[in-house]
């Protein structure tokens, strides 16, 4: 690189998506001068910024170096909104390296994902028609064949990667204590079994559960338990990352 650089340059080097380039430029994360209609970047100022965030606990370049080759990590957030916004940045690094990409509903609504990526950047519904991104509802997988049907639809994702030729599955669940029922134990053996069937895969996967939903807080016991279900424990607030390992 050298000189002014455009978007796709850019993103190129920094290993994302034009859309994420474009979307750090209207955060301020990023400048650059526009020349007629198109953005240009100043190599030494672009290098300056990064220098000053490269490596730098608690931000996201940082946590997607911290990741493993096949990952399985338990994600606490404070917020459920929370959730949204890491699985748009998680599922925008996945698109990075060509990998495919599977979001799994427990509480959610499908069509409200898919709207609500579209607020933080990502094209969920574009990425679905092309195959790259499948939505699964687990909710209704779990009522049709228990624990065993969403661990069904997590490695189906990962034989659907492999297909396809891609690197790896990046993928998001977002369980809460009570989405398989009034018995909590049932999402530790939902969380051991799918941990178990994911271990040495070609995947990227977190298990998102947020403090602000009454029953994880009521048996945040439990959430410790998963712990030794996950090969990581991540906590996400507002953009800030830190993950843990055991």
């Amino acid at each position: 690189m050298s000189g002014l650089l455009t978007v796709t340059e850019v993103a190129d080097y920094l290993k994302t998506t034009t859309t994420t380039v474009y979307r750090w430029l209207r955060e301020g994360k990023l400048t650059a001068v526009k020349i007629g209609k198109e953005w240009r970047f100043d190599e030494a100022q672009l290098n300056l910024q990064l220098n000053k965030k490269k490596n730098t606990a608690g931000t996201i370049s940082y946590f997607w170096q911290s990741l493993q080759r096949s990952d399985h990590v338990l994600l606490i957030t404070n917020k459920n909104s929370d959730i949204t916004r890491f699985e748009a940045s998680l599922f925008q690094r996945g698109l990075s390296e060509g990998a495919t990409l599977m979001k799994g509903c427990w509480w959610q609504d499908e069509d409200e994902v898919v709207d609500q990526y579209a607020r933080h950047g990502l094209d969920a519904s574009s990425l679905i028609k092309d195959g790259i991104l499948c939505v699964f509802n687990f909710s209704k997988l779990f009522e049709k064949e228990g624990i065993g049907g969403p661990v069904k639809a997590w490695r189906s994702s990962i034989e659907n990667a492999v297909s396809r030729g891609a690197p790896r599955l990046w993928a998001s669940g977002s369980p809460n204590m009570s989405c398989c029922g009034s018995d909590p134990s049932l999402v530790l053996a939902f969380e051991k079994n799918l941990n178990d069937a994911l271990k040495d895969s070609p995947v990227i996967g977190f298990c998102p559960y947020s403090l602000e939903d009454e029953s994880n807080n009521e048996h945040f016991d439990k959430i410790i338990t998963l712990m030794g279900y996950h090969s990581g424990v991540a906590f996400y607030s507002d953009g800030q990352f830190s993950l843990l390992r055991q």
